[in-house]
């Protein structure tokens, strides 16, 4: 095989792929033998185990012999079994694994197995090792060696479901077993045989649902779940298990191991075959019976025959005579049908007629309705004539004194009279009440201007002292400055010496000034403050004149411009007060020129009531008119009423008349339909007449006819009420079948002629397959060759354990696999006795025989899966177990070994190695190596 490349090409896109999952492909090129050693006692061929003896040179015959309870010779242990067993076979061999949501593996990885042998499978505790293997037996199977019931559990902690893919190639046929589990709902089961490793290869089979899928993989493998569990996969804490298990278990690995499943298949055949010919034997001795039982029937069916082919010519004689009798009496019940049938709907017509009580009703109420209504046109003339007559009074009084447009003019002018005549009283009390405030102001205005003047004479006195003040302010700040500078120098006096420099202004003084009278400094300073005083309070009495004489005059403008305003708004008061009275002297006259002389309010009632008067007479006349009218059209209706009565009577009529065949048009008038009514009653009672004339008629000829057919039929020995075409076809139908069945009681006479010879070839047929089945039982063929298998297993297995322990331990020579220590005399100690040391390396010497056998043998077995167990072995025994492993892929065998474990020193033996390690926050496994080259 090719080697593939760093990173593997996938060889199919699985169904359960997701968006956003990342896929990681493991791949190496095919690693080189191992550089350790491999011992030439292993090379030997299993033929080599020294044979039984009673055993003779080897056939090629696989069939045992067939004398029950003498097991099959002539078998060396080389070749043990049938041409299958020793012919080659294709491995089982996995191709590509894929997992997502499995366990520890959240995301979707692959692990591409193509080209690989011997693959180590390291990281930490946790990171996902044996999680490997178990993906393996999960797609395959269904279930882990730790979860078979609650597969459920096998789902990632953070994930709804979980999917499990495994390519694997076994008798040369490429198969892809899909599974998925979900947490709620349904999960999936798929398992697919394609036409090549590609990822366009084309599906040729497909298996779905559980049990099917594990049934089709246990066929395939040749071996159930447990014996793949005991073989293939060496689990953790479970590597033992072939080593202590029961024969019964460890002949269920071996049968499934060496193809010796196809056994049962072949005793499954021949039970099959002996049944069937059992069935076949049975089924002659039936018809057996059956040709007896036709030779003692065939002359009785010859006579029933006779008897029924006479019975069928009488009959059809008879037909002939029959049916004129039948149609006669037929054509009478027809016609007394068709009378009975007249009768009923010349009744029906007759009881559809209204009763002579209602039409007169009718006719009555239409004549009252129709004298009604000339009475209500009668007094809707008068009425008319009544609304005339006040409509035309109105409208002389209208003319006269005018429409109520004029009243409301007039009541308008009244209004506006009693509106003017306030008017003009407000205006004249406006304008009195403003006189008297103009007054008021003209006096207030020459208060405030004398004020003023008051005030300016105030504030010209207070400028003349602030004046005064100044000038003597002056004086005392030069009076007291002066005062200063002589206290100065007479202070400086004292400090001065003639021909000394000034400590002042640095000159020399030529003579001492003489002394005089000390300054009065004080004096000039009290003088000053006083002047000051002075002058501050002639600038506060200055300003305080000077605002009262600004607000004096401000206050005389303001009175004067009030009392001016209001002399302006004098003479606007008076203008309008005058206005006024010319308006109401205006609508008095017009009052009187449209009213009269007098009271214009009483004057106004006075001729509205009149009017009122006229329009109430007028609404009256109305009111009478349109309740004539009303009844008018009351009336109206009850006469359309009525007449619509006299039609829907007129119609009924004509309906019964085209009942009767006649079509008959039939007037809405009161005579009209009183004729009719009694024309069509005449009608009907001759017409019920004849028709049950002739029912009487009919009813006489149909049963003249009908006794002819019972006194035919009693003659033919049948009931009255017979259908003798049925009876005849009847008759024919019987005739026909005795005829068949004498014919074929005759054909199954003919027949059984070789009824003896093929009894004969049957029991032959019959003993042959018993004896196949006697044969092929577990207890005699199957048990022999399993025999053969486990003593040549102990033997190869000792001899990988001698080499494993340096001849410490081998195993029995009887089929148990007892462990002999031979250190201890070769002692006889059981699996359970064993160190975890010993049963770890007496279980690897076990799996390397029956690789060895496999091989050799053409077996199924080049795949081991191989989880943990080494760390109980020191450095030399691991270093011999590694050793044999290497054995299961040296040479040109394609098998695969997947080992796992924590062991150090296996992962520096090993060269293709995965490399795992887990996220310490999320638990997750990450794949850190096995991507590309070792």
């Amino acid at each position: 095989m090719p080697a593939p490349t760093s990173c593997g090409t996938p060889t199919s896109t699985s169904p359960y792929a997701s968006a956003g999952s990342t896929r990681i492909w493991v791949g190496v090129p095919p690693t080189p033998s191992p550089s350790w050693s491999t011992s030439g006692r292993i090379d030997r061929p299993v033929n080599a185990v020294p044979a039984r003896q009673g055993h003779g040179p080897a056939t090629t015959s696989s069939t045992p012999t067939t004398t029950a309870g003498t097991r099959a010779k002539n078998l060396p242990r080389g070749c043990s079994s049938s041409s299958a067993r020793c012919s080659m076979r294709w491995p089982m061999r996995p191709r590509e694994l894929t997992v997502q949501g499995f366990r520890s593996y959240r995301r979707r990885t692959t692990f591409d197995l193509r080209g690989r042998r011997l693959v180590g499978v390291v990281g930490p505790i946790g990171a996902g090792k044996s999680t490997i293997l178990d993906a393996v037996v999960f797609a395959l199977y269904g279930k882990t060696p730790s979860f078979e019931r609650d597969t459920r559990s096998l789902i990632h902690q953070l994930e709804d479901g979980c999917q499990v893919e495994l390519l694997f190639e076994v008798d040369g046929q490429i198969w892809r077993a899909q599974r998925a589990l979900r947490r709620k709902g349904q999960s999936q089961h798929r398992l697919e045989r394609l036409a090549k490793d590609a990822d366009d290869a084309e599906v040729l089979e497909t298996v779905l649902q559980e049990k099917p899928v594990r049934q089709r993989v246990e066929r395939l493998l040749g071996m159930s779940f447990d014996a793949f569990c005991r073989s293939v996969l060496l689990a953790q804490n479970r590597f033992a298990e072939f080593l202590k298990a029961t024969p019964t278990d460890r002949n269920a690995v071996l049968k499934g191991v060496f193809g010796y499943e196809r056994f049962d298949g072949a005793l499954s055949a021949a039970k099959d075959r002996a049944r069937r010919v059992e069935l076949e034997l049975d089924g002659i001795e039936r018809e057996g019976s059956r040709l007896a039982e036709a030779r003692a029937r065939l002359a009785e069916a010859r006579a029933e025959a006779g008897a029924t082919s006479a019975r069928h010519a009488g009959l059809d004689a008879a037909r002939g005579r029959l049916d004129v009798l039948t149609q006669a009496r037929d054509a009478a019940l027809r016609d007394a049908t068709e009378a009975s049938a007249r009768t009923a709907q010349l009744q029906a017509t007759a009881g559809a007629l209204p009763w002579a009580e209602r039409l007169e009703e009718v006719a009555d109420d239409a004549r009252a309705a129709a004298d009604a209504v000339r009475i209500a046109q009668e007094d809707v003339t008068v009425a008319d004539e009544g609304k005339k007559v006040a409509q035309a009074e109105l409208e002389a009084i209208s003319e006269r004194i005018g429409g109520h447009a004029a009243f409301q003019a007039f009541a308008a002018l009244v209004e506006k009279l009693d509106h003017e005549a306030r008017a003009v009283e407000q205006a004249a009390a406006a304008a009195a009440a403003t006189a008297r405030e103009a007054e008021a102001a003209r006096a207030a205005a020459n208060d405030l201007a004398r004020a003023a003047t008051k005030k300016r004479e105030a504030l010209d006195a207070a400028t003349a002292v602030l004046e005064a003040a100044g000038p003597a302010r002056t004086e005392a700040e030069a009076a007291l400055h002066v005062t200063q500078h002589a206290e100065m120098a007479h202070e400086l006096r004292r400090d001065l010496t003639a021909g000394e420099p000034c400590p002042v202004c640095d000159r020399v003084v030529e003579r001492v000034p003489r002394a005089g009278a000390a300054p009065k400094v004080a004096t000039a300073d009290r003088a000053l403050v006083k002047a000051r005083t002075v002058e501050t309070k002639a600038r506060n009495t200055k300003e305080q004149a000077a605002a009262g004489a600004a607000t004096a005059l401000e206050q005389a403008a303001g009175g004067g411009e009030r009392a001016e305003a209001l002399a302006i708004q004098l003479v606007a008061r008076q203008d309008a007060a005058r206005d006024a009275e010319a308006a109401l002297a205006a609508t008095k006259s017009e009052l009187v020129d449209r009213l009269g002389d007098g009271d214009p309010r009483a004057l106004l009632d006075e001729r509205q009531h009149e009017l009122e008067l006229a329009e109430t007479a007028v609404r009256a006349a109305s009111a009478a008119a349109d309740a004539a009218r009303t009844h008018l059209d009351t009336c109206r209706a009850h006469a359309d009423e009525a007449g619509r009565g006299l039609a829907t009577l007129a119609n009924q009529l004509a309906s019964a008349w085209g009942l009767l065949g006649q079509a008959r048009p039939v007037g809405t008038a009161a005579a009209d339909v009183r004729s009719s009514y009694v024309q069509l009653g005449e009608t009907l009672v001759e017409r019920l007449t004849e028709a049950a004339e002739a029912g009487d008629r009919a009813g006489a000829e149909a049963h003249a006819a009908t006794e002819a057919v019972a006194a035919e039929l009693a003659a033919l020995d049948l009931p009255p009420d017979s259908d003798v075409a049925r009876v005849v076809a009847a008759a024919a139908a019987a005739a026909a079948a005795s005829a068949e069945r004498v014919r074929t009681i005759e054909e199954t006479l003919a027949t059984g002629a070789d009824l003896e010879a093929r009894l004969v070839v049957a029991t032959e047929a019959r003993d042959v397959a018993r004896r196949l089945v006697a044969d092929l039982q577990p207890s005699r063929f199957l048990a022999y060759l399993l025999e053969e298998e486990r003593a040549a297993l102990a033997d190869l297995g000792s001899v990988h354990l001698e080499e494993l322990t340096h001849g410490a331990y081998r195993f029995s020579g009887d089929d148990a696999f007892h462990v002999l220590d031979m250190n201890a005399g070769a002692a006889d100690r059981t699996a359970d006795s064993l160190s975890g040391g010993e049963t770890f390396l007496a279980s690897l010497a076990l799996a390397l025989a029956l690789a060895e056998m496999v091989a050799r043998g053409g077996g199924r077995l080049d795949s081991f899966l191989l989880d943990e167990g080494f760390g109980s072995l020191d450095a030399e025994h691991l270093d011999r177990a590694m050793d044999g492993i290497g054995r299961l892929v040296a040479g040109d065998v394609d098998r695969l070994v997947v080992l796992v474990s924590h062991v150090e020193q296996m992962r520096q033996l090993m060269e293709d190695l995965i490399v795992l390690d887990k996220d310490v926050r999320t638990g997750e496994t990450r794949v850190l190596s096995g991507a590309g080259p070792a």
